[in-house]
């Protein structure tokens, strides 16, 4: 089986860590992170990633949100779609974008990540992050 036909399908978010070069680790979105992936057959992927203890808005209402509420919704959890492909001599897999939580990502010719371990069950990849720091991220298969 190739590395793309092992790729397609569902995948759910076991962690997801800030590596520093000093090799310091932290979670992004908390201990113990929810978080989805889904890539198809026909080239389209979607991801979803939040901690599990992001507040409830008092309002009910995102339009509502207070100050506080929105920083903590926007820190703790990031959305987006598009297309991908996948590089299979080099395992870099690229993403187009076509909308985001973070608006910055959307048609970033740059969104690729490196598949550092892709097996039947586990897919573990990193990105760059920010200056300096590697983003590590480590899904099982949905059964």
């Amino acid at each position: 089986m190739s590395s793309l036909e092992r790729l397609v399908g569902t995948w759910l978010q076991v962690s997801i860590d800030t590596v520093a070069a000093d090799g310091t680790r932290r979670p992004l979105y908390g201990e113990n992170p929810k978080g989805i992936v889904i890539y198809t057959s026909d080239g389209y992927f979607s991801l979803m990633q939040a901690r599990v203890d992001l507040p409830k808005l008092q309002s009910g209402l995102p339009s509502k949100a207070t100050a506080v509420e929105a920083k903590a919704v926007i820190t703790g959890s990031i959305a987006y779609f598009g297309t991908y492909s996948l590089d299979e001599a080099t395992d870099i897999l690229s993403l187009d974008i076509h909308a985001s939580t973070l608006a910055n990502f959307t048609g970033n010719p740059e969104e690729k990540r490196t598949i550092t371990l892709l097996t039947d069950s586990e897919l573990k990849f990193t990105r760059s992050f920010v200056r300096g720091v590697t983003l590590e991220a480590v899904f099982k298969r949905a059964t």
